[in-house]
């Protein structure tokens, strides 16, 4: 026969286990809802990051192009001295450019700046060869 002590044991073993079934389930369905949402998160992530990336990419190509044939043209004396150091500042910041990711730097900004000092040495050069995409992109 079982003692008196053992049934309430039991009791309260059984109210505990109820009692805690409910975050049981609570746990057990947020890790089964985080394994799926990151199934389907990461690749769209992936090709989001990958063709936003690839944009950018070009952009910063397309400008580096551009200042390293003015700079081509600034060797024969061609340009005036103010120019040709407002493109030595805009090629370091490109050749600093991050080609890889890192927390502490926000690429998005440094992509602005850029953005700022090759449309400054258009007016100082008075063309306007702006990045042909500039209008596709968006961040």
């Amino acid at each position: 026969m079982t003692s008196q002590k053992e049934k309430e044991r039991d009791i309260n073993e059984v109210f505990d286990e109820l009692l805690l079934s409910e975050e049981k389930v609570i746990a057990d369905s947020y890790k089964e809802g985080f394994e799926i949402g990151a199934a389907k998160g990461n690749p769209e992530g992936y090709h989001l990051g990958y063709h936003r990336g690839a944009e950018l990419g070009s952009e910063i190509g397309y400008y580096t192009g551009v200042i390293e044939s003015y700079l081509n043209l600034s060797n024969d004396g061609r340009l005036p001295e103010k120019i040709v150091k407002s493109l030595d500042n805009l090629k370091k910041l490109l050749d600093s450019f991050p080609w890889h990711n890192a927390e502490d730097i926000d690429i998005i900004e440094q992509a602005n700046i850029i953005r700022a000092k090759f449309k400054k040495v258009c007016a100082q050069l008075k063309i306007d060869i702006t990045y042909p995409e500039n209008g596709n992109l968006s961040f």
